[in-house]
């Protein structure tokens, strides 16, 4: 008989705790709410985790922490709450909800492509959700437009690497063409002295008259030295012509 009378107050005493656990539980979760609703993010997110501490695989605390914390801009916190909340509910519709909160995450952080992967993995648990649905296209459309620009950046970035490449080309067969012009002109020049200028050895006018005055002197003495030989060199005949 006592035996069963402890047992019972036993099982009392858990139920009792347990029931102060929840209570604790879903009271902190209420004062988050109340300091979420009144823009309190960061005084929000510390009753929330006050709530996880108290029970931490529960859907609804995580959950709305990522909320706090996406209010907050801290989106790869608020990403990792939304993955726990995900894992720890059993219903469609509240994964659906952690899903969809990822894909609006991926959107905020510029990466439409995995937002949209989010948005269709929230449509599989959720297929008529239109708020989903309309994200979900917004995001293909953004996805579409980022890589349309990337590829049109890419060949911007083509054409001008092309442009500049020619540019370099075109610089280097100049310096080619100017450097075959020296090593011409080099060759052409090699084994040559350098010849003066043709002013250079210019004889000056009255100079040049002397010297033509002078060589014709010496041509006329010339030849009449070569005519008196001539007529000195005729013999003289001592016998008589008669």
């Amino acid at each position: 008989m006592n035996f069963r009378i402890t047992l019972s107050l036993i099982c009392m005493i858990i139920s009792s705790q347990f029931l102060v656990a929840q209570k604790s539980y879903n009271a902190l979760v209420y004062e988050g709410n109340k300091k979420f609703d009144a823009k309190e993010y960061d005084a929000s997110s510390s009753k929330y985790l006050e709530a996880i501490a108290e029970k931490n695989s529960n859907y609804t605390a995580h959950y709305n922490l990522g909320n706090a914390l996406y209010k907050s801009k801290k989106y790869e916190e608020a990403n990792a709450e939304y993955e726990k909340a995900a894992k720890y509910t059993k219903s469609k519709y509240e994964k659906a909800a952690a899903l969809y909160n990822m894909g609006n995450v991926s959107i905020q952080s510029s990466n439409p492509e995995k937002a949209a992967d989010y948005y269709k993995q929230a449509l599989k648990q959720d297929p008529y959700n239109e708020a989903i649905r309309k994200n979900y296209e917004i995001a293909m459309l953004k996805d579409k437009e980022k890589k349309d620009q990337q590829k049109q950046n890419k060949g911007k970035g083509g054409d001008q690497d092309q442009k500049n490449k020619d540019d370099s080309g075109k610089g280097d067969q100049k310096k080619n063409q100017q450097d075959g012009k020296g090593d011409n002109q080099k060759g052409k020049d090699q084994g040559k002295p350098n010849q003066p200028k043709k002013d250079e050895n210019k004889i000056p006018e009255e100079a040049e008259r002397q010297i033509l005055k002078d060589i014709e002197n010496r041509e006329k003495e010339t030849a009449r030295r070569i005519l008196n030989k001539k007529s000195n060199s005729m013999p003289q005949s001592k016998e008589k012509d008669w």
